[in-house]
């Protein structure tokens, strides 16, 4: 990981000089170059050395670098794949040309019909309101990556040959399908769905994909080969049931499927920054320190958030889990939990502060967890036996 530094004072922009666009271009493109060339750590150091420090950059990608960094030694093949999507939507072409700006715009067109037009967006003007599509919409995000071709021109022109080699068959991915599926049930390592096409049982790993889904809901969404089997190559969209079974029957028609069956409140409810995990940071962290007792308003401290994953996780590996969860069930406690121990923040707590005592709790975690939390919890369950 990079070493901290010393924050140097913020100023503001206006203050900072004509060259400050070009600075910001060169560092952005910069942390691009260092991400193509998988240096997580280099990117990350990048992004300190601009004059406003990190607050310059997205927070996921700030969030999924430090993830990558830390996580390095676990990670399995399709974190590598997942990266690679992330940086083919934010590609910045050396020479933009007219089918790179067809592609954004076209997904732009088509994402914000779906909202119901420009007047139904979020943000400050007309330019903020176009960004937050382009970097929030699961739409935008499905059409510039697959039917568009994003994916193909990035992995065709603009990735190394090295980091295609580290993912897991992400040339497969860009093919896949879009697809219609129901929760049937989820545990601590596994989701099972119903494939609405075929009504095969499909199971993938549990990294939180269906922790916002109720068993008996539909989603629509791209299941890609993985080498352990499949799973969904973002995290899927909550649907009505009726559309979820047309989808299914005529995927490539998913977006005039949407588009005469409506959908908008679904399609502004989609998740597009999940890497090693689909269960936005906000959730896990309300829903397990609410299981645990803690209701202060305030936002819970690095300690209080520890000690919360660790409690409710002894109450769910006692088989007592329910209870806490009772005004809560919607939401998936295990993928909460394998989302915590995935937190670069809440890891440096226990790591630090974990007691012999916590070394069960995580060593079984250990057995049942989804990768890679699972290894995450094996290696904490270690340092703490050693320290005893």
């Amino acid at each position: 990981m990079p070493k901290s530094r010393n924050r140097r004072p913020k100023r503001s922009r206006s203050a900072r000089g004509s060259g400050s666009l070009s600075r910001d271009l060169a560092l952005v493109r910069a942390a691009d170059d260092a991400e193509l060339r998988g240096d997580a750590e280099a990117a990350l150091q990048i992004m300190e050395a601009h004059p406003d420090d990190l607050g310059f950059w997205r927070p996921w990608r700030i969030r999924r670098l430090f993830e990558l960094a830390l996580f390095r030694s676990v990670l399995p093949g399709w974190a590598t794949s997942r990266w690679i999507l992330a940086q083919a939507l934010q590609h910045l072409p050396d020479a933009p040309g007219v089918v790179a700006s067809n592609r954004v715009h076209r997904a732009l067109a088509t994402a914000i019909e779906l909202r119901g037009g420009p007047q139904n967006l979020p943000g400050v003007d007309t330019v903020d309101a176009r960004c937050r599509v382009m970097d929030q919409d699961w739409v935008y995000r499905q059409l510039h990556l697959y039917e568009l071709g994003g994916l193909t021109h990035f992995l065709d022109r603009v990735a190394p040959a090295d980091l295609v080699a580290g993912a897991d068959r992400i040339r497969d991915w860009a093919a896949a399908p879009m697809g219609g599926y129901r929760l049937l049930a989820r545990d601590a390592g596994t989701v099972s769905w119903q494939d609405l096409r075929t009504r095969e049982t499909v199971r993938t790993a549990n990294i939180g994909s269906a922790a916002l889904v109720m068993p008996g809901e539909c989603v629509i969404g791209r299941l890609v080969p993985v080498e352990d089997g499949v799973m969904f190559e973002s995290a899927p969209l909550v649907i009505a049931e009726t559309v979820a079974h047309a989808v299914a029957l005529d995927p490539p028609s998913w977006v005039d499927t949407l588009r005469s069956r409506g959908g908008t409140d679904a399609i502004k409810s989609g998740n597009v920054h999940g890497l090693l995990t689909d269960v936005p940071t906000g959730i896990w962290m309300l829903v397990l320190c609410d299981a645990a007792g803690f209701t202060d308003e305030s936002m819970p401290t690095a300690e209080q958030r520890a000690s919360a994953v660790l409690s409710v996780a002894r109450l769910m590996l006692d088989g007592a889990g329910s209870a806490p969860f009772d005004e809560i069930d919607a939401v998936d406690p295990w993928a909460c939990i394998g989302a915590a121990m995935l937190a670069p923040g809440l890891l440096v707590t226990l790591a630090d502060q974990g007691r012999p005592a916590d070394r069960d709790v995580l060593a079984r975690l250990g057995e049942l967890l989804a990768e890679p939390a699972a290894s995450v919890c094996r290696v904490l369950a270690d340092a703490l036996g050693d320290a005893a």
